[in-house]
């Protein structure tokens, strides 16, 4: 259904010289549309989908900025790219796990024990088909408790030096990884006590096949 729309929507511009181009994963903005190649190093689900970029929001860490992007699938199916820093070799892909389908996977108390002091280790209680391709066997703790901030905006090119805004999000997070360091958990628990698990993997950067620029997003 998108590559229809983005024939009909922008299929003259593209050849009319007026698009914006993009040239790497970092030019994607909020409308514009990719394709994913059929690489094994994807999880199936991914292989060959087309995506939209949905909305674009920023994480302030004590390192910087980095910018992720929510993409939205033709099946409804939603994930988040972590546009990769300078000098990087390979995507960050995280989709988000209910509570359910986290306490499936992994052991209730095991899960629960991220919160403990030290670094825990995590072991997959159960496959399910619909991860194929997102998870590992083991993981370890490496982040305990790390602090954050979230905005709903592209913060792009702005001073990192700058204190919080008012509308940044305070958050506290949890991050686990596998031994290969390909894949991986992350907890993010929010100031009102709500808290997300993303189950992460990491790809390299040619793993998408196809960028398109959205509508209004020509220079």
């Amino acid at each position: 259904m998108l590559r229809k729309l983005w024939r009909a929507r922008f299929g003259d511009k593209a050849g009319a010289g007026g698009a914006r181009r993009l040239a790497t994963a970092g030019d994607l903005r909020a409308g514009d549309l990719l394709t994913f190649k059929h690489r094994l190093s994807l999880p199936p689900a991914l292989q060959g989908q087309t995506f939209e970029v949905s909305e674009v929001g920023t994480y302030h860490f004590d390192d910087g900025l980095h910018v992720q992007l929510t993409l939205d699938g033709t099946d409804g199916g939603r994930i988040y790219l972590d546009l990769p820093e300078r000098g990087a070799t390979e995507l960050s892909l995280s989709r988000e796990a209910p509570r359910a389908d986290v306490l499936r996977l992994f052991d209730e108390g095991a899960f629960a024990a991220l919160w403990d002091e030290g670094l825990a280790t995590l072991e997959l209680a159960a496959q399910l088909p619909e991860y194929e391709g997102w998870v590992a066997e083991r993981y370890d703790q490496v982040v305990n408790f790390g602090e954050g901030y979230f905005y709903s905006r592209d913060r792009r090119g702005e001073d990192v030096s700058r204190h919080v805004d008012d509308d940044a999000e305070e958050l506290r997070y949890h991050e686990c990884e596998d031994a290969s360091g390909r894949f991986g958990v992350t907890v993010e628990v929010w100031a009102d006590g709500e808290t997300d698990v993303s189950l992460d993997v990491n790809c390299p950067l040619d793993v998408i096949e196809s960028m398109w620029p959205g509508e209004g997003t020509s220079q």
